[in-house]
């Protein structure tokens, strides 16, 4: 899963490696500012499939198929067609949430967790996202979640209880993945997990 990751490039970094982008509106706005660690339930900086940022609320919710009220921050890329609250999003809203790491808990034989800061070959990289109005306490927000997969040998090792990490998307892939006119049959290649050689870990501060 993904319940943390950060953002702490420099804003001229950030902003070459997303270049396609007028960044102008949005900073003018919201400005800048680094986020060392950033949660659910939070606004966070988005790419929609319009090539703008945006901000969206992280953290999606709706009723399931039962009837049953759901909150989530993450999505199984596995079944994001057969989950109602995931499937319109995914076929016709994909994001990208530029991040800098993520974080996961180890889990330890005496049931403590050391926390890790992990990280790939990309210094600054581009989570694969879903977004969607929700109703939350009787209003409207903008909402999304990041994507999960299987987890390769690296998190696998680190996030031994779930076995899961985020999708992220590959910047030569960046178009494919924001155009809602993009047959989904072309996007499950996308979903499979970065290997593990472009993994890097370390103990966060």
């Amino acid at each position: 899963m993904c319940g943390r990751y950060k953002m702490t490039a420099e804003e001229r970094s950030y902003l070459k490696k997303f270049g396609f982008l007028d960044p102008e509106e949005y900073f003018d706005i919201h400005g800048y500012q680094k986020r060392p660690e950033v949660f659910p339930g939070e606004w966070i900086t988005a790419i929609n499939n319009k090539y703008e940022f945006e901000e969206i609320w992280w953290t999606i919710e709706d009723y399931d198929s039962k009837g049953k009220w759901q909150r989530a921050i993450n999505a199984r890329s596995e079944t994001l067609t057969k989950v109602p609250m995931f499937a319109a999003a995914f076929a016709n809203d994909r994001i990208l949430i530029p991040a800098t790491g993520v974080f996961e808990w180890q889990l330890q034989p005496d049931k403590s967790k050391i926390k890790y800061d992990l990280s790939f070959d990309e210094p600054i990289f581009a989570f694969a996202g879903i977004a969607r109005n929700c109703k939350i306490k009787d209003q409207i927000k903008r909402c999304g979640v990041i994507l999960t997969t299987q987890a390769n040998d690296v998190f696998r090792e680190i996030h031994n209880s779930k076995y899961r990490q985020p999708v992220v998307i590959r910047e030569q892939d960046y178009e494919e993945w924001l155009d809602p006119k993009r047959p989904l049959s072309e996007l499950w290649r996308m979903l499979k997990p970065l290997p593990a050689e472009e993994t890097h870990f370390r103990i966060a501060d």
